[in-house]
Parts: structure tokens; C-alpha cells; sequence
């Protein structure tokens, strides 16, 4: 007979015999790729059954469990060379050239934000149309920086153990991946296999033009390696993190149950006790659950507009499906446009192959579209489209196609003044704002200051292994201060001090100059910035990142946050401005 695991075609010889009232199955399973096995199962007949429905039965459970202790699992980052290494020619990065050479019947790829989650959504949709891998599941994991190794390491550890505990048998096996991604990526796949904290074996990909040309795959041996071995440290009062086989299935339920394809790194953190943070976190948890209506999140810059919409995306029914993001003032109308609808190959001058967009990477999943308002009006109709439609056609096509995607919205500039001055159509607003919610500005969620700068220091103290701590007159300035910039000002705002300070204690001193004014005193003009120096001294370069950042943010709210308009205020030209917003501050 012939059946299937995971949709991967295994051929099976069954042979039942029967003596003394026992039953017995003998099974030799051939399936490409892996040497025969034989297997033997006995079993004691069941009462009231038909014999034809007993064996049935029988064979059906014996096979299932045959065909999950050999399930071949991948493990992978998705990185800069996938899924093309030369979009030109059209050359496999290094997972499609490794699914081309390899048979698995899952692929887990891991992806580092919303560029490289498209980019393993092209692998898959390339994988199924030319190399018949069909089972993937996606694997976000939040990282502050690519090449930290203790953040990757603790991040990939927490994520690897959460997907091996859930996997159906004991006896799986893993292999992974070693070359897409950082090398800090690479060195902690190694060490979490090195350490014996995940049962797997790493593989390393040799292109073609490097073994006699065609691609080979080789085993990274550590049985018999003269590498050193590696043991685990475990903080105080932590149970060891290794993956427990026997606990495997019983772990509490959560939003990110088994079967999920896009696994969360790390869930949102929102902070707050304040009525009116609570009132609108209530509101979007009831909301998150009606996933086919759009919702329009209005606030000011810093108020976590992008935090919301994760949260409320991992509230909702769609919360195994991908969530992907996309600034709209930061790109050209044609990049804009090929970001969220792609485009064809030849569409445009360096568009070298077909590129699915966002929509189409995150069907059935969100698309939050940050500061909608500078949406170009050329492209609004599309997203009309895909509103009311359920429909696009890439850059460059002919075809249509069929998306499932709820769209969360975000922006801080007055629409209906937009709609006025004819930058932004009425229809697409009235789609986009089913459900509108507004969030609080930091000025009126007082309580909530000194729980999020508690955190904030918590984060620094955590990650550098300081213990810094804030004077009872710092902490009386940042709750004066009026915070314009809200969560993200008092958030860069205790970084700062962390890294101006010398000592353990954060003093009034070495607050940024404006974050000394109390709200009465910020209207006040004319005040000069404090050259004081600390008697432990000061991070010089920290406070000029700091005081340029400001000048960045005062220009943008002068401007309504028009980057152009804000980009004359400070003498710089637009492009650089706007390089500087994405690349230096991260705004």
C-alpha cells in the first residue's frame, strides 16, 4: 500500500498474522531519500468490531505512529540571500538551493522582522511551485540587534524548546541550517547543539561553483570532534532550560497554540494601570476579535500605535498567521507599491524576479500600515481595492489575485485635513475606520511614568549588568516633564541617562536638558541647554546623540510632520533627513 506523512509519499509492505487471539503487524517502510526500516507491533483484539474495521484500525495507528518517529524537521534563518543569492539569474540563496538537494516534511524558517518575513514567504511560495516542499511554518523572533549573541542565544533557546516540546514524537529528527543569517545566528545554533540543550545536526551548505559544480551538503561532526564541549550555566533559582521529551504536549494553553504557523518571539509589552491606558486596551481586546473589520489607530508619535496593533493582531483569530508592518512615508510611490502589492519580474529597473508583497506574505494574516496618512495618492486606490475586493494585481502584471488580510492602520496627522486638501480619498478612510481608537498621550497616563521608566531601567540593568537606580529627585522631574514624545521619549530618555551615567544612581543632573522643564516651564522660550558636567563625568557622544534626536522630533512636531517642511527647519536635505530618522534613530 501506499500512504502519506505530511503529504511526502512512503511505501509500506504490512503483514498481519494471528495466534491465540493476538494479533500482530509487521510493516517494512521504503521512503525516498532514507533507508528501509522494519518494524513490529502487537496489539490485543478490540470487542464488538468487525474484523475488516479492526485491521483497518490497527494499520491506521501503527502507521501514524511509524511515520512521526521519522518525521525529518529543518531549522533555518532566512537571510539577505534568500531566496535568490543572484536575483539576476535567478540563483537559489541557500535554503532553496538546501530544500532542492534535501527532503523534509517540516521547514521551520526564522525570520527577524517584517523584510526578512516576506522574504521566507517568497521561499515557500517558490519552494511549492518548483521543488514540492509543502509544509512550513514561520518563526518570528524579535531581535534589538542581529549580532547580540546573548539576545539571539536566550531568544532562540526560548523559541526552539517552546516548538520541540509540541512536536509528536521523541524521536524526530532536526537538522539545521547554518548558512543564512548573522554569524552571531550561526554561533548560537551551534552552541545550543554543542551545549546538548537541542538534539539536532548542523548542516552546512558548499554552492555549486565550489563542489565541482553542484550543490553538496555537509555535516558538521561533533561525535568525534576535537571542538570543546560545552556545559549550560544556569542563573540562580532557574530550572535547567533543556528540552524536557517527557513534558511534550502538556504545556498550558495560550494564544500561540500547536499547529500555528507563525510562532511569536515575544509577546507585546504594554504597560499601564492608568484608566485611561486601560480603557483603550479594553477597547482593543474587544475589537481583536471581529478579524475581518479594518481598524485606524490615532495618537500621537510614541504613544505605541505599533504595539497596539501587534496586540491586538495576537488577540485575534489571525494570530497564527503572519503580521507584517510597513512605515508609508518612508518609501517611494513605486517602492511603496511593489512593498505592498509586488511586482512582477522587469516591472522596473532592478526588479530582476517576481516579488509577492506584503499582502500576498501575509495572507491570512494583518498588515499594519504605519502612518497612513502619507500614503502617495496614486497608490490609494489599489489598497481601496484590496479592501472592498479582497483583490490585487502586482507591479508590472496582469493577474489578479485573491488576499485574506485584515488591515490595521495607523497615523498621528489630522486625515480630515487631508481629505480637504485632496491627499487622501474619502472611501479609502471610511474603509479603512470601521473601528477608530485613539490613544492617550503619556501626559495624561501620570501613573503609568514611573511603572514604564521602571521597566525601561530594568531592560538596561538586565542587559548590561549594571544596577543603576533613580534619586528621588529624578524621579520628581521625569513625573513634571510633559513628555511630547511620549513612551518612546521617556524611553530614549532613561537610555540616555544609563549611558551618561558613571555610577549607580541616575541624579536630575543628567537628564537631557528638556526633560528638566517642568510642563509650565516648556512654553517658557529662550531657555538655554545645561553645560554642566557631572562630577563622575559624562558620555559626551550620548548627549549630542540625544540633543540632535531632539531637534529631529521638535522639527517633525513643527511640521506637522511633514519630513520635507521639517527637513528645511534643520537645514538638511530630505533624503538625508529621512535617513537619518530610519537609520540613526530608529523613528
Amino acid at each position: 500500500m501506499t500512504v502519506y506523512a505530511e503529504n511526502v509519499p512512503m511505501l509500506m509492505t504490512v503483514q498481519l498474522t494471528c495466534q491465540a487471539g493476538n494479533t500482530a503487524a509487521q510493516a517494512r517502510i521504503r521512503n525516498p531519500g532514507y533507508p528501509a526500516h522494519n518494524f513490529y507491533y502487537g496489539f490485543q483484539p478490540q470487542p464488538r468490531r468487525t474484523e475488516t474495521n479492526f485491521f483497518g484500525m490497527v494499520i491506521a495507528q501503527y502507521i501514524q505512529r511509524v511515520i512521526l518517529m521519522w518525521m525529518q524537521i529543518l531549522f533555518t534563518f532566512v537571510g539577505n540571500k534568500d531566496p535568490y543569492a543572484n536575483e539576476a539569474e535567478a540563483e537559489y540563496g541557500p535554503v532553496l538551493s538546501h530544500l532542492s538537494a534535501v527532503s523534509y516534511d517540516r521547514v521551520y524558517l526564522f525570520c527577524t522582522g517584517t523584510a526578512y518575513a516576506e522574504r521566507a514567504k517568497t521561499v515557500e511560495h517558490l519552494a511549492r511551485e518548483e521543488i514540492d516542499h509543502r509544509k512550513f511554518y514561520f518563526v518570528n523572533i524579535d531581535l534589538a540587534s542581529p549580532i547580540d549573541y546573548e539576545e539571539i542565544y536566550t531568544k532562540l533557546l526560548a523559541l526552539v524548546e517552546n516548538i520541540v516540546n509540541k512536536l509528536p514524537s521523541p524521536d524526530t529528527d532536526i537538522a539545521i541550517l547554518l548558512d543564512p543569517g548573522t554569524r552571531q545566528m550561526q554561533t548560537s545554533w551551534f552552541l545550543l547543539v554543542r551545549s546538548g540543550l537541542l538534539k539536532a545536526k548542523l548542516l552546512q551548505g558548499i554552492p555549486p561553483r565550489f563542489a565541482a559544480g553542484r550543490y553538496k551538503v555537509r555535516e558538521v561532526d561533533l561525535r568525534n570532534s576535537v571542538l570543546p564541549e560545552i556545559v549550560p550555566l544556569l542563573p540562580a533559582g532557574k530550572n535547567d532550560p533543556r528540552p524536557k521529551q517527557e513534558s511534550r504536549g502538556t504545556s498550558p494553553a495560550s494564544p500561540y497554540e500547536d499547529g500555528g504557523r507563525w510562532v511569536a518571539a515575544v509577546k507585546t509589552k504594554l504597560i499601564g494601570r492608568s484608566e485611561p491606558f486601560l480603557k483603550a486596551l479594553a477597547t482593543a481586546q474587544r475589537i481583536a476579535a471581529y478579524d475581518d473589520i479594518s481598524i485606524l489607530l490615532l495618537g500621537e508619535t510614541g504613544t505605541g500605535k505599533g504595539l497596539f496593533a501587534k496586540h491586538i493582531h495576537e488577540l485575534s483569530g489571525r494570530r497564527d498567521k503572519s503580521f507584517i508592518e510597513l512605515n508609508c512615508s518612508a518609501l517611494s510611490p513605486t517602492l511603496v507599491e511593489s512593498e505592498l502589492f509586488g511586482h512582477v519580474k522587469g516591472a522596473f529597473t532592478g526588479a530582476h524576479a517576481d516579488r509577492l508583497g506584503m499582502f500576498r506574505s501575509a495572507d491570512g494574516g494583518a498588515v499594519f500600515l504605519d502612518e497612513i496618512g502619507d500614503l502617495p495618492l496614486e497608490i490609494q486606490p489599489k489598497l481601496l481595492k484590496v479592501l472592498e475586493e479582497k483583490t490585487l494585481t502586482p507591479l508590472g502584471g496582469d493577474k489578479a489575485y485573491i488576499v485574506d488580510v485584515r488591515i490595521i492602520a495607523a497615523t498621528n496627522q489630522p486625515i480630515e485635513t487631508f481629505i480637504s486638501a485632496g491627499r487622501f480619498r474619502r472611501d479609502l478612510y471610511e474603509r479603512l475606520k470601521h473601528v477608530d481608537l485613539t490613544l492617550p498621550p503619556l501626559r495624561e497616563r501620570g501613573e503609568d511614568i514611573k511603572e514604564l521608566a521602571e521597566v525601561f531601567l530594568a531592560s538596561w540593568n538586565d542587559r548590561y549588568g549594571d544596577k543603576k537606580e533613580f534619586t528621588g529627585g529624578c524621579w520628581k522631574a521625569l513625573s513634571a516633564y510633559g513628555w511630547p514624545g511620549n513612551v518612546r521619549e521617556l524611553q530614549n530618555t532613561i537610555t540616555s541617562l544609563c549611558a551618561r551615567s558613571q555610577g549607580g544612581t541616575l541624579g536630575e543632573e543628567l537628564l537631557p536638558w528638556n526633560t528638566r522643564q517642568t510642563k509650565s516651564e516648556e512654553t517658557a522660550a529662550g531657555k538655554e541647554a545645561d553645560s554642566r558636567i557631572p562630577e563622575d563625568g559624562l558620555d559626551l557622544k550620548a548627549v549630542l546623540y540625544q540633543t540632535e534626536k531632539s531637534y529631529y522630533e521638535e522639527a517633525l512636531k513643527v511640521s506637522d510632520n511633514n519630513r520635507e517642511q521639517a527637513a528645511k527647519l534643520l537645514g538638511l536635505n530630505p533624503p538625508a533627513f529621512r535617513k537619518a530618522l530610519k537609520e540613526r534613530f530608529g523613528m
